[in-house]
């Protein structure tokens, strides 16, 4: 399952990241409001697997959403050994 996890996160945050290159800073903050929360109270349903239709794939799309809004933090973000970063010009 891990395998599976970090493949798909592999392709999931670069599409995240392109689709907030457009985005305020604000905006990609914004975009994470509760997701840690979803990540928290749910993160086992992508080990364990869901009880509800969508439920695995509302969790994975937090997880990818969270990752990619990192990547634009200073540094970016590491999880599961991958490193995600974005160097934005603020000129």
């Amino acid at each position: 399952m891990t395998a599976l996890l970090l493949i798909s996160l592999d392709v999931a945050v670069p599409l995240r990241i392109m689709e907030m290159r457009d985005w305020s800073p604000e905006r990609r903050i914004a975009s994470a409001d509760g997701l840690a929360e979803i990540i928290a109270s749910k993160g086992d349903v992508l080990q364990f697997g869901g009880k509800k239709k969508g439920e695995v794939a509302a969790v994975f799309n937090a997880v990818a959403q969270s990752l990619a809004v990192g990547a634009y933090q200073p540094g970016g973000i590491e999880f599961m050994g991958r490193h995600w970063i974005v160097k934005v010009d603020h000129a």
